[in-house]
């Protein structure tokens, strides 16, 4: 098995972690601190090919693999470790990639060219004030009226709300087109943010200050029929074939970012003294720094072996099982490899990493996201993981 990486996926790291280190690096308290991640930055990451890595080049993306994907994804988070851009990343490639797949000609070619120039935002709209988890629960309903649509409902927690609303764009919306608590009942459609009828919200959140998270009520709104995605009832499907992908490259961001607040302790640990030695001569500190090592590398090439199964998906050459097995297990793993281990990064770096003058703080929250339940909670993916391990006779919920 040969681990180094093609010439081509060489050239595309290198170019991205110039780019990320010359524009991105010099503004990191400007996103993480104060929430401002200029349209023209969006722009740049969509002229350099990282905003929206997997589109294809005929609507206007570089048409990458999930694997140099997910190469990019850790140089994000390593230079951006708050992940406020991982999240602009992954909601407009990921989103747009299943319209890619999924929708009409004449919606992708309205939508994902603009979004890949970064025109346009693009995110998903599928979590709800009952909960985000049971997707067969959702209330949003999309009911035929003529020759299209008319949507009622709310959705929360959704990321760039405001940014969508100045910028211009829309959201991969799920809506049930039948009332009945189903997996079936659930459809996918492009919802414009200007469309008569949505209310945009904002909420105040602890971490991934840079882009903003809100609310989107919608109270009649129309949606032509040429908006809905794929097939009435098949929703729920193109849905978790978007999450099972945006696990794998927020594995891949958030190992970035944990191994940015390690090079920063190193760095410290070496230089900073206590009792006339080193932090680093402590074999406490040395064993700790060890297992952090160990940890998150085996966690990124789990990321690895993700990104390189969902080629194989992509190809069939690989099952749907194995696909979300491995995505499922990289969620899981990645972030919490990454997020306990900046918890004890930080604490090493004593008082320092409690202020904002340490990354740490700031990759501590955002990691935290997706801690929390973004792209799916913990103990979801356990629960995909022992399913496709066990069989689906053997699951405890309808998942």
């Amino acid at each position: 098995m040969d681990f180094s990486l093609t010439e081509d996926q060489e050239l595309i790291v290198k170019a991205s972690r110039e780019y990320l280190a010359k524009e991105v690096a010099p503004r990191y308290r400007e996103i993480e601190h104060r929430g401002i991640v200029t349209k023209d930055l969006f722009r740049g990451l969509a002229s350099q090919g990282i905003l929206t890595p997997n589109i294809s080049q005929d609507y206007g993306g570089p048409g990458l693999s999930w694997l140099t994907a997910a190469l990019i994804m850790r140089e994000v988070g390593y230079y951006d470790p708050g992940m406020s851009l991982a999240v602009y990343i992954v909601v407009n490639n990921i989103w747009s990639k299943m319209i890619e797949v999924y929708g009409s000609r004449d919606l992708k070619e309205e939508v994902i060219p603009l979004v890949a120039r970064g025109e346009r935002f693009l995110g998903i709209a599928s979590t709800e004030p009952h909960g985000g988890s049971d997707v067969a629960n959702i209330k949003t309903l999309a009911s035929r009226e003529g020759d299209g649509y008319v949507v009622n409902g709310e959705k929360v927690y959704i990321s760039g709300v405001k940014e969508a609303r100045e910028w211009g764009g829309g959201y991969f919306l799920l809506a049930k087109t039948r009332p009945e608590r189903s997996h079936t009942a659930i459809s996918a459609f492009y919802l414009p943010i200007d469309a008569e009828g949505v209310e945009v919200g904002l909420f105040e959140t602890m971490g991934r200050i840079g882009i903003s998270t809100g609310s989107l009520v919608l109270r009649g709104v129309k949606i032509p029929k040429r908006y809905l995605i794929g097939e009435e009832g098949r929703g729920f499907i193109y849905a978790t074939e978007g999450f099972t992908r945006a696990r794998v490259l927020i594995g891949a961001a958030a190992i970035g970012s944990a191994m940015r607040v390690f090079d920063e302790v190193v760095e410290y640990v070496k230089n900073r003294e206590a009792f006339g030695w080193p932090l680093a001569r402590y074999e406490a500190i040395q064993f700790r720094l060890a297992e952090i090592w160990a940890e998150l590398e085996a966690a990124w090439n789990l990321v690895l072996r993700a990104a390189w199964t969902l080629d194989l998906y992509s190809e069939n050459k690989a099952s749907r099982s194995e696909a979300f097995k491995f995505s499922a297990a990289t969620k899981y793993l990645a972030v919490e490899k990454s997020f306990k281990s900046i918890v004890d990064l930080t604490q090493m770096l004593g008082a320092l990493g409690y202020t904002r003058e340490s990354i740490a703080e700031s990759a501590l929250r955002g990691v935290f996201s997706y801690m929390s339940g973004a792209e799916g909670a913990p103990n979801i993916m356990k629960m995909i993981i022992a399913r496709e391990i066990l069989g689906k006779e053997y699951r405890p919920t309808p998942l």
